[in-house]
């Protein structure tokens, strides 16, 4: 009987194992079914990067090209599975960093063919949003706002299928936090480093104008760097002001005003399409600031507000395995011919 007419509780009782190697993170995971998480196993290069103040592509893969292995064994071990129980390796094929994604998916592919499994290739940026559903109901129709170091964009997702209705037109709001912070002198990355800063501040001391973009729902974070930058330096000479505002004031203020661009133009889209729910994912969702203001906002509208546990906020593997058994179930399979692909957008499910 071909596994795609199996009963139901088949797909709840498979052994699911994620990989995810998209970018700094080595990680793979271990899921029973669709809703628990045995293993999620994560070696970040963070530490290596650091001195350079952002992610060099080229330690991050070798990064994932030494761990790889060691992160697979331990998964399992924490899992209390062997590899032969194993059903379906979920692996991330993009977007990314090209090295860092080949890494994970010549694993994949070398593993399946060993063992004698699918394998299915999974765009992270979906696997990011379906963080949430780990024991959660998939809702029809929502807005997904997907917010990291990499992407800023709003989907929208109607019975599988997604739709790019808003994105950045240039840094996303992870790049945007990080550049911003060093700036005023921060370790990389900043964002975090801001976020604490910015409770201690006065989110008033500084309007940062909201950039006029053609299409509603775009966004752009270029112009408040620069503006930043203007408020901590004089324009003429480039030297630091004597009236500058301080960190917690800056970082504030900052903050303020890109959530607030965020979570208007979020709930925009639920009224554009007349969503009920919004699902968050990537490394801004874990954000104090912005989760307090989506649920200020949710509550006041009676949307249901989908965010992911704070450990599965950044890239991780338990994500990928969950997207990847969505997909399994509707009947995607990838081949061996499965490669990276750094530049992958969201598309239909």
């Amino acid at each position: 009987m071909s596994f795609f007419l199996v009963p139901v509780s088949w797909f709840l009782s498979m052994y699911i194992l994620g990989i995810e190697t998209s970018c700094d993170e080595t990680s793979v995971s271990v899921l029973r079914g669709r809703d628990e998480i045995l293993s999620n196993v994560i070696s970040s290069s963070l530490f290596r990067h650091q001195e350079f103040g952002g992610v060099v592509p080229e330690i991050a893969s070798r990064h994932c090209l030494e761990q790889i292995d060691f992160v697979f064994k331990q998964a399992l071990k924490e899992a209390g599975v062997s590899a032969q129980e194993l059903n379906l390796i979920a692996v991330t094929e993009g977007p990314g960093l090209i090295g860092s994604l080949f890494v994970g998916v010549g694993f994949a592919k070398a593993l399946a063919y060993q063992l004698g499994i699918p394998v299915v290739g999974v765009n992270h940026l979906e696997a990011h949003l379906s963080a949430n559903f780990v024991g959660q109901a998939v809702p029809e129709n929502y807005i997904g706002l997907l917010v990291s170091g990499g992407h800023t964009s709003i989907v929208h997702c109607q019975d599988a299928h997604f739709e790019t209705v808003g994105e950045t037109e240039d840094d996303a709001v992870g790049e945007a936090y990080d550049k911003v912070a060093k700036m005023m002198g921060l370790d990389y990355p900043g964002g975090p480093l801001m976020d604490a800063l910015a409770a201690k501040g006065n989110p008033r001391a500084i309007l940062f104008k909201k950039p006029k973009q053609a299409k509603p729902l775009d966004f752009s974070f270029s112009g408040i760097k620069t503006a930043a930058l203007y408020a901590m330096r004089d324009m003429k000479t480039g030297l630091p002001k004597a009236d500058a505002p301080s960190r917690e004031d800056l970082a504030a203020s900052f903050q303020q005003a890109v959530i607030g661009w965020i979570v208007e133009k979020t709930f925009a889209a639920c009224d554009l399409k007349g969503a009920k729910s919004v699902v968050v994912g990537g490394g801004v969702s874990a954000n104090s600031y912005l989760r307090v203001e989506l649920a200020r906002e949710a509550a006041e509208r009676g949307i249901q507000l989908f965010l992911p546990p704070l450990g599965l906020t950044g890239d991780n593997a338990a994500m990928i395995a969950r997207r990847g058994l969505e997909l399994f179930e509707k009947g995607r399979i990838s081949d061996l011919r499965l490669t990276a692909r750094p530049n992958l957008r969201i598309a239909s499910a």
